[in-house]
Parts: C-alpha cells; sequence; structure tokens
C-alpha cells in the first residue's frame, strides 16, 4: 500500500472511530482452576485469591489482563466500517494489528468469584497517528460486567495497527 493510501485510510479512521461503539459482545467464564492459577503465577498467597473453592475465593486484580486481551481480540477483528462505499475491515491486514495497552479502573465494582461469566462491550475514543512511524493508534473504552448485570471493571485498552495495516 503507498503512503497515500495509508494516509487516506488514517484520516478516514480518525474521523470515523472516535464514539463508535464495537459491534458484538466478548464473554469470558471465569473458572476456579484458571483463577487460582493466574494469582499463584504473580506469587499471589492471600487466602481470598488461592483458598478452595468451597471458601469462596476472588479474582485477584491481575486476572483482568486474561479477559480484556480476549476481549480486545475478540471485538476489534470484528470492526467493519464502509470506505469510499466498500465494506472494509479495521485491521485489512490482521497481523498488524497489536494489543498496545491497559488500564484497569474497579471502582463501584464487583469482585469476580468462580462461574461468573464476565461480557465486555467497547466503545472508541481518541485516535491518532505516530506521524513517524505512520502507526495508528485507537483508544477502546471496555466496560465489563457479570452476568448479573454487575460493573466488574472499566478497561481503557490501546490498539495499534501498523502502516500499511489499516
Amino acid at each position: 500500500m503507498d503512503k497515500e493510501q495509508i494516509k487516506k485510510n488514517a484520516e478516514f479512521l480518525i474521523k470515523e472511530l472516535p464514539s463508535m461503539e464495537i459491534p458484538g459482545v466478548a464473554k469470558v467464564r471465569c473458572k476456579y482452576k484458571k483463577m487460582v492459577d493466574f494469582a499463584k503465577c504473580f506469587g499471589i498467597t492471600d487466602k481470598k485469591y488461592i483458598g478452595s473453592e468451597e471458601e469462596g475465593i476472588i479474582a485477584c486484580p491481575a486476572f483482568a489482563n486474561s479477559y480484556a486481551v480476549k476481549a480486545f481480540y475478540t471485538l476489534v477483528p470484528g470492526v467493519k466500517l464502509e470506505q469510499d462505499g466498500v465494506k472494509r475491515d479495521l485491521a485489512l491486514v490482521p497481523t498488524k494489528l497489536l494489543h498496545a495497552s491497559q488500564k484497569y479502573n474497579w471502582e463501584n465494582c464487583f469482585p469476580i468469584k468462580p462461574g461468573d461469566v464476565l461480557i465486555a462491550k467497547a466503545k472508541f475514543g481518541k485516535v491518532w497517528v505516530h506521524e513517524e512511524s505512520m502507526r495508528l493508534f485507537a483508544q477502546m473504552f471496555l466496560t465489563v460486567k457479570n452476568q448479573n448485570d454487575e460493573l466488574v471493571c472499566q478497561i481503557t485498552a490501546g490498539a495499534a495497527i501498523a502502516a500499511g495495516g489499516y
């Protein structure tokens, strides 16, 4: 893809993506063993995160990494747009799509328990291009709730697409 087409695509995405709701949802079933293994891999020894299932453990904060990345790679590749009357994917070359960052907010959130089904929805925020590399960056806001529609985490994630991939 030539530089002019990359610039044209960047301008289109910078205009179209901000505030766009990403279609679909990402679902993650929280299993006791996965939650405990995740906590242990970070050296966490607190029984509220690694105790027996009968003790009513909750997910450690680091567990958010597991569902944030799954939500990202479930939702973002499904984004479809129409540019100049032609339908296109957000990432024209999927291998150039990267999960670039994440920040978590657990304010007013419920703890995650084994058996919970997490449901993530997302929308885009700010979109920009790093001029030197022509890498496109998009901010995403993910809202994650459990099966009872209780908020469990709010995530601000970053997507990056290398030049020629958008």
